[in-house]
């Protein structure tokens, strides 16, 4: 007898459940590096903003230093790319501005000026 027996009399299906196993084991660990991927790629982040606040008033202020060393510039005319905190269509490749970043964080005070004091500006 070429076949293995069991104590009825039937096959043993113990060759058929080791690859059916392993299928499931490797459906399982795609799954896993699937959800990993998309979770490094952004895929479970929120819909609107790609950086946070901090990380945009940091780029908005690095704008504002190049754009104007004496940080002259109006906030509202400082476009921060990647910062659209709001989901808008049109910020979607423009970016919103540093006065959006310093009015979401609390800065205010006459002309903005705790924010460009935030900046590092004199």
């Amino acid at each position: 007898m070429n076949k293995r027996m069991t104590t009825k009399g039937r096959p043993s299906s113990k060759g058929i459940s080791l690859p059916v196993e392993m299928i499931v084991i490797i459906a399982i660990a795609v799954l896993v590096l699937v959800v990993i991927a998309a979770f490094f790629a952004g895929g479970f982040g929120p819909p609107g903003s790609t950086i946070t606040d901090q990380a945009a008033l940091s780029k908005g202020c690095n704008i504002l230093k190049l754009r104007t060393p004496d940080c002259s510039a109006q906030l509202s005319e400082i476009k921060i790319p990647g910062y659209n905190p709001t989901g808008a269509e049109s910020m979607k490749t423009t970016g919103d501005t540093l006065k959006t970043v310093c009015d979401r964080l609390g800065y205010s005070g006459t002309n903005y000026g705790d924010c460009k004091t935030a900046c590092g500006c004199p």
